[in-house]
């Protein structure tokens, strides 16, 4: 992927969420008494996580590390997307999901495990394809868009629709040993998904686990990067992942931060309006 650097200024803070005044219970507080320990976390940031309401699109080899641990962090409210059903070639990374799971639906799989972890969490559960046409309407009301789909039409849908809302998109992508993620916030100022990859870039659909092949661990370390990316943004704690990509080679072991230019001809700075993006 080519991609432009830009030199960054500073690193970026990402925006409060709303402060409601939500009170940890006796059971939360023993829970989370390791967050709660944290300097940068502490009660405030844990009570971040528990007003937080975040989409995820994919409940795959990234996803379920992600879905995990959001869950595990106390995120309050996640929205789970995903059209497919739970197959045994899945389980090999799909950790999410349990063996008697096959042939269900991967939404209906995913809230059972998420409960179990976590009573306390609320989950909405959407079994059918993101697409252009209901992107907004599934991710509207949401504070954090985490992309852990596996082809370029849910991605484009899900980007655009996240830019239009002014949301936080934490994108994720892995294909053999290697890894990406990023967090994409035009509202901020920092590039979109669409500034790396305009409309008329040739896609490879094939370009997937299923097709390349991929060592379950490595999914792992992706999608937990994802989470970790997406906790601290929803706590406040600044990332140098918001304006950049983090590429990984997990065979080789070798982590690189890669700063992100905006394209200035991108939709969401169309209009003058650096955090706006064009529905159509």
């Amino acid at each position: 992927m080519d991609v432009a650097p830009v030199r960054l200024q500073r690193q970026l803070r990402p925006p409060l969420i709303p402060t409601t005044a939500m009170t940890l219970t006796q059971e939360e507080t023993e829970r989370y008494a390791r967050h709660l320990s944290l300097p940068e976390l502490g009660e405030q940031g844990q009570q971040k996580l528990k007003r937080a309401h975040v989409a995820l699109t994919g409940l795959g080899g990234l996803g379920s590390p992600a879905a995990l641990y959001l869950a595990a962090a106390g995120v309050g409210r996640l929205t789970l997307i995903d059209p497919d059903e739970v197959c045994l070639s899945n389980l090999q990374r799909q950790i999410l999901h349990a063996t008697d799971a096959a042939g269900t639906a991967k939404t209906a799989s995913a809230a059972r495990r998420l409960y179990a972890l976590n009573p306390s969490v609320h989950i909405n559960t959407v079994h059918r394809r993101l697409t252009p046409d209901n992107a907004v309407s599934l991710l509207e009301g949401c504070d954090l868009v985490l992309d852990a789909s596996d082809n370029y039409a849910a991605r484009f849908a899900m980007a655009d629709a996240a830019c239009a809302l002014r949301l936080p998109l934490v994108h994720g992508a892995v294909k053999g040993f290697i890894g990406q993620v990023a967090v994409f916030a035009p509202h901020q100022g920092t590039a979109c998904y669409r500034c790396l990859f305009p409309a008329d870039t040739p896609m490879q659909e094939k370009d997937t686990a299923s097709a390349a092949g991929i060592l379950g661990a490595h999914a792992g370390i992706i999608g937990c990067i994802q989470a970790m990316e997406a906790l601290k943004y929803l706590a406040g704690i600044p990332s140098p992942l918001v304006g950049a990509m983090l590429s990984a080679d997990t065979r080789r072991m070798r982590f690189t931060t890669i700063p992100l230019a905006a394209n200035p001809a991108c939709r969401c700075r169309k209009n003058g309006d650096r955090g706006a993006a064009m529905k159509n």
